[in-house]
């Protein structure tokens, strides 16, 4: 049966009612103080580690003791999972906890949060339809529901990529911008350098406006150090140019004005924004990663010494890069205790249409697949041949998938060694093919048709340059044994050129001698392979174009069928018993695909950073298991935000990066908890 324990405040005299796992007993009234300790903090983990643990500590010293043990724990715990990356993902299903409070905030990025006590505290954001928000929202973790203040004074611009931070009863609003205004078109995005304070206990906003302030900016970070906040970078306006920053401002929180300090020598980070900015102590600072602009992604570490009165900057070393997160500008961070928590994609992990094989072309030497080897279609494809235009073939000569090729002129080239024999056979491939673009552009200027130059690609078997070449028949039959071919279509043309082209790079694989191009048109044999790719005519550039656009429009049909799986397999599970075939084509994706382009974890030990035994101090990234990707990963979202619980993480919205191209962005607005598995008994 269930067990209602009283929780009986001291402070206020009030109670309130805890619901506990129910115990299997004859009896109808259980005291749970004859459990051990043991058993009673077991007990206590299927509780919010918030609200709930605050008003059981406070019925007796023995529960005090036993959820102070727990507290510690926790966080013992959680470190010990992310140092051995034994942690799991749990969702929060908002619609259904909702559906009788009725809040639920809308899906957003680039938002601001911060906890402070028992609530995640989150403001603005850019929404799925290139606006941005200006509200403010309260989620409890205690009771696992939104809620949104009626607050009073004047709100804040809406806007998204402010940096918002927790000081004493306040919480603290800087910077960010805003979409343009459709209405003129064609207008600039706008940045703001509004301070705002919020007053958790009257629910009001306060705008503070001084003369002395950071010009406009958004991206930047910001912490809090006593009674101070830094904040640093950021894309701001200087001089009505947009520019990435690396100045340092502080704000002085009790007198509410702002001041630039003073820096040792000229050695500072280099101008960034998106950065993550976390607090070590009150006189030190760490900033990590970045984006300086395009193709500028950091990943270096740097240590703000604020213990003197001129302030210092100092690069720290990074270690174990190899298992360090790459894109820390978009993708958030956090502090837990002597670790830096980041997550974001994976660059190593395979991700989907990836290739993974790379060849090179050595010089010479090396053997071929085996010689006897059967292939498809074998000695029963035609293809035009301007060589043989004049023959009993009409222009259309075999395309020869086995044997060997002889050599024009009853050239033999037998009894050489294998690089000899790959050189020698490759000088009489590259002799047709001059012979054969010599011949093909005196046809074009005899016949003034220059308008229509349709270069073919090489005929012959990939492998024949290292098979040894056979002796000719002696009685070979004549020509005139062979039918002559009826010459085919444009289409037919076209449709056996690319079933060439496919079969050619089929065989690749055993050929690791040939460039792996897609273009073998012949231009010139002894140039640079990267330089003698040919140009592309107006109808191919469009037909390559049209190919694209239809695997594109492919792609985002998967994409979008991946994310609307689990409404659909809801649906299907809904559906009646009497439709067993509607219910079965609504079945969702395999696992196995869904993990792909999902949440990695990365995890960076910072403890060493502030020893004064160190003479080299430094960040050392936490080598992974599985690339990062723990159970129940979420999607790959970008612009997220990412905070620390009581021994857990809390990721909240973010937008998809697949969809950033696409007229309607698809954000999320689901909230993410990253906790270390419970234990059993």
């Amino acid at each position: 049966m269930a067990c209602n324990v009283n929780c009986y405040n001291v402070a206020s005299g009030s109670s309130s009612s805890t619901s506990l796992p129910s115990l299997s007993t004859s009896e109808s009234n259980v005291n749970l103080n004859y459990l051990p300790d043991e058993i009673l903090e077991f007990i206590f983990t299927y509780l919010p580690p918030y609200g709930d643990l605050e008003h059981c500590s406070l019925v007796c010293k023995r529960w005090q003791a036993i959820v102070k043990n727990l507290v510690r724990r926790a966080k013992l715990n959680l470190e010990k999972g992310l140092s051995d990356f034994r942690l799991r993902w749990e969702i929060f299903n908002q619609q259904q906890s909702s559906a009788t409070a009725g809040s639920i905030i809308a899906g957003r990025f680039a938002h601001s949060a911060v906890r402070q006590g028992n609530s995640m505290y989150v403001f603005g954001g850019g929404s799925s339809s290139d606006t941005t928000f200006n509200d403010l929202w309260r989620f409890d973790l205690t009771h696992m529901r939104w809620a949104r203040p009626v607050a009073t004074g004047t709100y804040p611009s809406p806007k998204g990529s402010a940096s918002m931070v927790a000081w004493r009863d306040q919480l603290v609003l800087f910077g960010g911008w805003r979409y343009p205004s459709l209405h003129p078109p064609y207008q600039p995005w706008c940045l703001f350098d509004e301070l705002h304070f919020y007053d958790l206990g009257k629910n009001r906003w306060l705008l503070r406006s001084s003369l002395s302030c950071p010009p406009p900016m958004a991206g930047h970070s910001a912490t809090v150090h006593g009674d101070r906040m830094v904040v640093f970078g950021g894309y701001q306006i200087k001089d009505d140019v947009n520019v990435n920053s690396n100045d340092t401002w502080v704000l002085d929180l009790n007198e509410q004005r702002w001041y630039q300090p003073l820096f040792v020598g000229n050695t500072r980070p280099s101008p960034r924004y998106g950065q993550i900015q976390i607090e070590l102590d009150k006189n030190h600072l760490i900033v990590v990663g970045g984006c300086g602009g395009a193709n500028r992604v950091y990943t270096d570490a740097w240590l703000l010494d604020m213990s003197r009165d001129v302030w210092s900057w100092k690069v720290l070393a990074v270690r174990n890069k190899k298992f360090g997160a790459v894109h820390m500008w978009c993708n958030p961070g956090c502090k837990v205790n002597n670790f830096l928590v980041v997550v974001g994609p994976s660059p190593t992990m395979p991700q989907d249409f990836q290739m993974m094989k790379h060849h090179r072309v050595p010089m010479a030497g090396g053997r071929g697949p085996p010689p006897n080897q059967n292939y498809p279609l074998q000695n029963q494809l035609r293809i035009p041949d301007r060589r043989a235009a004049d023959g009993p073939l009409g222009g259309l000569a075999p395309l020869r998938l086995g044997g060997a090729a002889a050599a024009p002129g009853g050239a033999r080239a037998g009894g050489l060694a294998p690089g000899e024999q790959y050189l020698a056979n490759r000088r009489v491939i590259l002799n047709q093919n001059m012979q054969q673009a010599q011949q093909f552009m005196h046809n074009n200027n005899v016949n003034n048709n220059n308008n229509n130059i349709n270069y073919q690609p090489r005929s012959g078997r990939l492998i024949d340059l290292h098979a040894p070449t056979l002796p000719r028949p002696l009685n070979p039959p004549p020509p005139a044994a062979i039918p002559p071919a009826p010459v085919p279509a444009d289409g037919d043309i076209d449709a056996a050129q690319r079933l060439q082209r496919n079969l050619a790079l089929r065989c690749r694989d055993n050929e690791p001698r040939l460039p792996k191009r897609f273009d073998e048109l012949y231009e010139d044999p002894f140039r640079m392979a990267a330089f003698n790719v040919h140009t592309r005519s107006r109808s191919a550039s469009r037909d390559h174009s049209e190919r694209i656009r239809r695997m594109e429009e492919k792609m985002n049909a998967i994409r979008n069928s991946r994310r609307s799986a689990p409404a659909i397999a809801a649906a299907a599970a809904a559906a009646p018993a009497a439709e067993p075939q509607a219910a079965a084509a609504l079945r969702a994706p395999s696992p196995k695909r869904l993990r792909c382009n999902v949440q990695s974890l990365f995890v960076c030990d910072i403890s060493k950073i502030l020893q004064s035994n160190d003479t080299d101090p430094g960040l050392d990234w936490v080598e992974y298991r599985n690339f990062g990707v723990l159970n129940g990963a979420p999607d790959r979202l970008i612009l997220s935000s990412l905070i620390a619980g009581n021994g857990e993480l809390i990721l909240f919205g973010g937008v998809h990066k697949e969809t950033l191209t696409d007229i309607t962005h698809h954000v999320s607005n689901s909230i993410h908890f990253l906790s270390v598995p419970r234990d059993i008994i």
